[in-house]
């Protein structure tokens, strides 16, 4: 992945919020409610992303599988493969 487009991604993950992610699920025709949004958002900020670092992203998704919801967890990475092509 080019550096900066990384850093952008990486910029990008570490400040979203729970709206945010509502919109950009809704857009993808996968809606969360904000509960689920806010679920997110708690287990992202618990540490630093780094996109780039597969072991964390897949760490952060069995994550969100355990605390938040398993159809939640499966939204998150389809939102992942849709900017896959960036990573």
């Amino acid at each position: 992945m080019n550096s900066i487009m990384q850093q952008l991604v990486n910029q990008k993950v570490n400040s979203l919020t729970a709206g945010e992610l509502m919109q950009l699920s809704s857009q993808y025709q996968n809606p969360l409610t904000k509960e689920q949004a806010e679920g997110v958002i708690n287990v992202l900020r618990e540490e630093q992303i780094d996109v780039g670092n597969a072991d964390q992203v897949n760490k952060i998704i069995q994550k969100l599988q355990t605390e938040v919801d398993p159809h939640v967890s499966s939204i998150v990475t389809q939102l992942l493969q849709q900017f896959g092509h960036f990573l």
